[in-house]
């Protein structure tokens, strides 16, 4: 858990105003807060080619104090805390990411469950794509409208819950060059998990040959859509439009990490030797 002025200075880094409650209205105010200041992002892991630090008192370093982001298993550790520290019933799961994809994949994704009045919730801060920014009820088969997009939770059997996305075409943030489909973009497993567990997917994912450490990826969200950062291909979706530059130099890349996705520290982030 966070102490009291750490749960503070997180808060203000979000830029929430207010005493929070352990409620559905707090926490959809938490999540669409997070995902739209502190980036998704593998540019810490791919410049330092460490294996990112799991210890909260590190994660709320890098991330409240030092201003730059993270990875689910960094993001979503310290969401956890936050919401623990201020009273919710939450823990982590095991997931795996889908994105509309028909083949399995391997569990690679750190969520978490949070036990709310209203039943279990799923909450995502660390997904660094399409999850829904705000609170998603394990409800099966509801559909579930969050600041203007569907999801559907459904039960797949015993353990797994899918998270379902229905896109809207010219409205969908992030493929809207195909058209309108439902399609599982998370698997989520209701089984009791360890720390331990995230150490070794730690481990595994920020090796080389991972997209994670061998990529620069950014994604934040904003109020009309997204801005992405790809290996220096800025994309800009806002409100129905998507623009996409090309970044000339490293140095373009810098300030659009200081400007755009507010890692304005990006500079004396230590780089591999």
């Amino acid at each position: 858990m966070l102490n009291d002025q750490q749960v503070q200075a997180y808060l203000e880094r979000l830029g929430y105003d207010g005493s929070p409650r352990a409620n559905r209205e707090t926490l959809d105010s938490l999540i669409y807060l997070n995902q739209s200041t502190i980036p998704f992002e593998t540019v810490t892991l791919h410049r330092g080619g460490t294996l990112p630090s799991l210890d909260v008192d590190d994660i709320y370093q890098k991330i409240v104090v030092e201003r730059f982001g993270g990875y689910c298993f960094e993001l979503n550790k310290l969401f956890e805390a936050l919401l623990q520290s201020i009273g919710f019933d939450v823990r982590p799961v095991l997931c795996r990411a889908v994105r509309g994809r028909d083949s399995l994949m391997p569990i690679n994704h750190r969520g978490m469950i949070v036990n709310l009045e209203e039943g279990p919730a799923s909450a995502d801060v660390g997904f660094g794509g399409p999850m829904p920014s705000g609170t998603l009820l394990l409800a099966h088969a509801t559909e579930q409208n969050i600041n203007g997009e569907t999801y559907i939770s459904h039960r797949h059997d015993d353990a797994w819950w899918h998270v379902d996305r229905v896109t809207q075409s010219t409205k969908d943030l992030y493929d809207d060059h195909l058209p309108e489909r439902r399609q599982t973009e998370l698997a989520l497993c209701t089984a009791k998990v360890e720390e331990l567990d995230f150490d070794s997917l730690n481990q595994v994912f920020s090796a080389p040959g991972t997209l994670f450490r061998d990529h620069e990826i950014v994604n934040l969200r904003t109020e009309g859509g997204y801005y992405g950062l790809k290996d220096g291909v800025l994309t800009k979706r806002v409100n129905g439009t998507k623009e996409i530059v090309e970044l000339a130099n490293p140095e373009d890349v810098d300030q659009v990490l200081a400007d755009v996705f507010g890692m304005v520290n990006i500079k004396d982030w230590p780089k591999a030797e």
